[in-house]
């Protein structure tokens, strides 16, 4: 099996990059995956706040609280064991895993044993909706100065995302 781990900051383009890519896959006739760090958090959203986990805007300080809450209660790479503990299920049915919304250095390096390729989607873009307080979140800047990607590529449109994305597959023949 293969895992992609896809970084960024809010509104970089990461679900923009992981459906781009499950699209090229699919198109080779691979099985693929897209999931998400975050998707523990959200489901506590779900339950606590009536979300329903894809509409926008986001509940983004909730979210951002909840999983600082629970690295600080747990332990600070709980929601990558917890992602290790998937990928070993989801490695019996799919060939490909992308994980979406990788945020923390954490997130990337705990899961080596996988051999993943790290990609990291930038936006230039200054507009975000985002709160002073979101904005200066930890898992707005926790990847800042983190330099160990394999690709690093720029928001672009649609149809610039998706030749830099199957230049990738096929570098990686994947």
């Amino acid at each position: 099996m293969k895992v992609i781990l896809i970084a960024g900051k809010a509104r970089s383009g990461k679900t923009k990059a992981a459906h781009i890519l499950k699209e090229i896959l699919e198109s080779k006739k691979e099985k693929v995956v897209i999931t998400e760090y975050s998707k523990y958090i959200k489901l506590f959203a779900k339950d606590l706040l009536g979300w329903d986990m894809v509409s926008e805007p986001k509940p983004r300080s909730f979210l951002q609280e909840m999983g600082e809450y629970v690295r600080a209660l747990k332990t600070d790479i709980y929601f990558v064991e917890r992602m290790k503990e998937d990928l070993r299920i989801y490695e019996h049915f799919v060939d490909t895993v992308i994980i979406s919304d990788v945020r923390m250095p954490k997130e990337l390096d705990e899961l080596k044993e996988f051999h993943p390729i790290k990609i990291k989607v930038s936006n230039d873009l200054q507009s975000y909706d985002l709160t002073k307080e979101q904005e200066a979140h930890e898992t707005e800047h926790a990847l800042d100065h983190y330099n160990d990607f394999d690709y690093v590529i720029q928001n672009k449109t649609e149809e610039e995302m998706k030749e830099i994305l199957f230049n990738i597959v096929k570098e990686n023949a994947l």
